[in-house]
């Protein structure tokens, strides 16, 4: 039975040397950590720069991305013409002669409104079987309808719908003076003009070198993508231009391409279960960052691109908006599909999409504001990344947090906004509400909500939550969040020992018993740990009553023997220690 143990043998202490202690003083180093200016949306998992954050539902962006407000809102509606609208089908729309319309499944629709609100979808026509796809040219509407269904036509301006005499066909574009339609050959596929005025195809075509599996205006040109190559085409009224842009990426997915959509001078498509930009100057499509298992379309709404993704880790639906800087959270749902833009006829609905799988179940959002009408979501919510202060090894303790709102501008009523602020040590598994506050915009224009973190917000990573609720016809703008720290180091977090054992003949143990062991031997093995590296198992006095063996470091040994001449005939001496924990 021995006092410690280092390396594996025991030791007997020499009564008034022990001590325990911490390797070194806290120096206490404070700082602060600061995510604002939010100029690059969301999907920042962990910290990288100043102005991203990781999630926020209707978290918008403002005062030119320099703050966050609520977003759009959004309106759950039940439509009710005779020829159902299937969400679970794609919806596409147009706008001719200052009305709005929509196709989806076996139906085209017109957006109504009443007194400036959106008043649901009606019925204009029922379509010969579900529109895969349109194309509007000279006042006539080109359906298609995926293999084996003859395109459609029909005119707006007299209400006649009929059957076309072309065959079968899966794409339709507009191209200059005419449509660009495929027509099968019983080999690959071929570009023909096709003219619904007068049901007439044109010229001459342009064969393909494979399948088609995108087509999108762009740039004034139908852009085909083939399982070969990507084309450019125009229809005219003499037949097809047509050149090959550059090989077709690599396809493996059975949804590659379930999207392509020119929008703002760039074309973005589906590919490899993430977004993806065109890039013209290397023929690329390059990676936008927004991931999901499964897309559900794509649409394009002034500055906004928006895309509806089934999330990577969960069964619900996030709707995305692109603003050619980053992404932001529309909305998440159960089921949102196929999103079309229908501003125009309605103050109050810019975007509609299919809702819940059920039959005319639509959901509508405001994407800006108008008179009268501000369209704010009356809740909205912003998760910061994991916040590290630059040191991502390095234990902290969170002492405040905070977040800072400003509204320089003429958006604020009397209305009453609730700000509630919650962190998170573990990330986001659970939050701890630190402050609440209420605004009254009439009031001042700048307002901060701290709030203090309990003693136990230690973490090598924090998050801070910031809901913005009881939002009505005004909403605060976000304009930082930040949080104060202080660094643990870790060389205060280590204990060190300082004690001298004894290295004598016949020492006598704990339990009365003596060490066969001379003095010399117990010296020795000592002096051999230290050259060795200085690195071993200690267990200390204690040890009987907390088990706990230490990995520690010899940083300090001094051997004293008190008679030298003796030393040869009697052992007894002193080898003085200084442990670190490693």
């Amino acid at each position: 039975m021995y006092d410690v143990v280092i390396a594996g043998r025991g030791y007997m202490v020499r009564a008034g040397t022990y001590e325990r202690r911490q390797s070194a003083p806290d120096p206490a180093q404070t700082g602060r950590v600061r995510l604002f200016d939010f100029y690059g949306g969301g999907g920042r998992a962990a910290q990288l720069e100043r102005d991203r954050f990781w999630r926020g539902v209707g978290a918008w962006p403002a005062l030119d991305s320099q703050g966050i407000q609520a977003g759009p809102r959004r309106q759950d509606r039940t439509e009710t013409p005779a020829t159902a609208f299937d969400p679970e089908r794609p919806s596409f729309s147009f706008v001719h002669g200052g009305t709005t319309y929509v196709a989806n499944g076996t139906g085209l629709y017109r957006v109504t409104s009443a007194g400036g609100a959106y008043d649901g979808l009606a019925l204009v026509q029922a379509l010969a079987a579900p529109c895969t796809g349109l194309a509007v040219s000279r006042g006539f509407v080109g359906f298609v309808h995926g293999p084996g269904e003859r395109p459609t036509i029909y005119d707006l301006a007299t209400g006649t719908y009929t059957a076309s005499a072309a065959e079968p066909a899966t794409i339709v574009a507009p191209g200059r003076g005419a449509l660009l339609i495929d027509q099968p050959t019983g080999g690959e596929p071929e570009l023909w003009a096709w003219a619904p005025w007068l049901d007439a195809l044109e010229g001459t075509p342009v064969s393909l070198d494979q399948e088609i599996v995108a087509v999108a205006p762009f740039n004034g040109e139908v852009w085909i993508v083939t399982r070969g190559a990507i084309w450019r085409a125009v229809a005219t009224g003499v037949g097809v231009d047509a050149d090959v842009v550059t090989t077709a990426p690599q396809t493996g997915f059975a949804d590659d391409f379930a999207w392509m959509i020119g929008h703002n001078g760039a074309l973005y498509a589906w590919l490899g279960k993430e977004v993806h930009r065109y890039d013209p100057g290397d023929k690329v499509f390059a990676p936008l960052g927004l991931r999901g298992r499964a897309t559900y379309g794509a649409c394009g709404l002034g500055r906004w691109l928006i895309v509806a993704v089934e999330d990577e880790h969960g069964d619900g639906t996030d709707l995305w908006a692109w603003d050619g800087r980053g992404w932001w959270l529309l909305d998440e749902g159960a089921s949102f599909r196929y999103p079309v833009a229908i501003a125009g006829p309605a103050e109050d609905a810019d975007v509609l999409a299919g809702r819940s799988g059920n039959v005319n179940q639509t959901a509508v959002w405001q994407l800006v504001p108008r008179a009268g009408r501000p369209g704010l979501r009356d809740t909205v919510t912003l998760v910061t990344p994991l916040l590290d202060a630059g040191a991502r090894d390095v234990e902290k303790v969170w002492r405040l947090v905070g977040v800072e709102l400003a509204w320089p501008d003429e958006r604020a009523t009397s209305s009453p906004v609730t700000v509630t602020l919650e962190a998170s040590v573990d990330g986001g598994l659970s939050w701890t509400a630190v402050a609440t506050s209420t605004i009254h915009g009439d009031e001042k224009r700048t307002h901060v909500v701290v709030g203090t973190l309990p003693p136990s917000a230690r973490s090598r990573w924090l998050q801070v939550r910031v809901t913005l609720s009881d939002v009505t016809d005004w909403c605060p703008v976000i304009a930082g969040v930040w949080a104060e720290h202080s660094t643990v180091d870790p060389e205060s977090r280590r204990r060190r020992w300082s004690f001298a054992v004894q290295c004598k003949d016949q020492v006598v143990r704990r339990d009365g018993s003596v060490e066969q062991a001379d003095a010399r031997d117990l010296a020795r093995t000592l002096w051999a740990a230290w050259e060795a590296g200085g690195v071993v198992t200690f267990r200390d006095i204690d040890y009987d009553r907390t088990g706990v063996e230490y990995t520690v470091r010899i940083a300090a040994i001094r051997e004293e023997v008190p008679k030298p001449h003796d030393a040869g005939r009697w052992g007894d001496g002193t080898v003085a220690l200084t442990l670190v924990e490693v």
